[in-house]
């Protein structure tokens, strides 16, 4: 599975974007790519070239555990 996290560098989300890669990491064992973005407020998760998360969509940041399950749920569904 690949994962990218691209994140505002200039709203500094880089510690939302480390925090949720480490998450990531520990659950799945993949470490996600951080893509420093120079739109502003951008926080956007893709797992496997599909856009799963969008802050600019949803106004929020995600859960960790929120991500955990949708990505939990695409390694399932990849599994069958």
């Amino acid at each position: 599975m690949e994962i990218s996290i691209e994140y505002c560098g200039t709203c500094n989300y880089r510690p939302i974007a480390a925090g949720l890669a480490i998450a990531i990491g520990a659950k799945f064992g993949v470490k996600p790519v951080l893509v420093h973005s120079k739109k502003m407020g951008v926080f956007e998760v893709v797992a496997d070239g599909e856009l799963i998360f969008s802050k600019k969509e949803s106004g929020r940041f995600p859960d960790h555990s929120e991500i955990l399950d949708i990505l939990a749920d695409k390694k399932d569904k990849q599994g069958e």
